[in-house]
């Protein structure tokens, strides 16, 4: 089964799962800096006493040398679509902006310094060829979502890509580069306005820090990604270009709720 077919209830996790199996799609996601960790899918409530329910969908800890000698610390709440090739677009959940929202703001009372909405859209093979993006289809959703984001001061991201298909295999990669670079896939659409790091944020990244800088061969870890077992309740560091596995119980990652 084809990503752009996959069942709605793994899309999201098997969504930023490939978009971090591939270089030219997560890189923009630093906006240029360097980094120094992406994870994924993190529960907010690993050392925080549990005040916290929800999952972080993507934070990354960001260096912007050598203008500043500061870590930065990103987050993005995402939300996939699917553009078909004639141009239409499907689960667009242009209605649960409000919904979208209080995620957000869940994301900043957290602690969360500098808070981003990421629109990911699975492209049918043959969109791209067909159709200019954002299509029509698109445009109404995209204007009321800057409306809303931008009162808050949240980011607003899109993120267009498409495999061709082999039968049931995804083939390739077709990505937009708006500025000409091929890694610079991303519509940035809104900067987010940033904030100092406060609790129980401060606690969890700090926590991560210490899980990564533990690490043996940390120069050859930048291409690898930070999740969390929930079945052996553990951090790891895995490439996600290599599968969906926890390297100590095998456990599927994608299918974990």
């Amino acid at each position: 089964m084809t990503l752009f077919e996959s069942e709605s209830q793994y899309r999201e996790k098997a969504t930023i799962w490939r978009v971090f199996s591939l270089l030219p799609l997560y890189a923009a996601l630093a906006g240029g800096h360097i980094w120094r960790w992406f994870a994924i899918n993190i529960p907010m409530y690993l050392g925080t006493g549990g005040e916290f329910t929800s999952d972080i969908d993507i934070l990354a800890r960001l260096y912007d040398f050598p203008r500043s000698q500061e870590w930065i610390y990103r987050t993005w709440e995402v939300k996939v679509s699917l553009l078909s090739k004639d141009g239409t677009a499907r689960s667009l959940k242009s209605g649960k902006i409000t919904r979208t929202i209080k995620q957000l703001r869940a994301y900043r009372e957290f602690g969360s310094p500098d808070v981003s909405l990421l629109d990911i859209y699975l492209c049918e093979a043959g969109f791209m060829s067909q159709n200019v993006f954002p299509p029509s289809s698109l445009k109404d959703a995209i204007t009321a979502k800057i409306a809303e984001l931008s009162e808050d001061g949240f980011g607003y991201q899109l993120l267009p890509f498409e495999h061709g298909k082999d039968g049931d295999v995804d083939v390739g990669l077709l990505a937009i580069s708006p500025n000409g670079n091929p890694l610079l896939t991303t519509f940035n659409i809104l900067p987010a306005f940033p904030f100092r790091p406060r609790d129980p944020f401060a606690r969890l990244v700090h926590r991560i820090d210490q899980f990564f800088e533990q690490l043996p061969d940390r120069s050859h870890n930048h291409n690898k990604q930070i999740v969390f077992c929930r079945d052996c309740r553990r951090l790891q560091l895995i490439s996600m270009r290599e599968g969906y596995t926890c390297p100590n119980c095998q456990s599927n990652l994608i299918l974990q709720s």
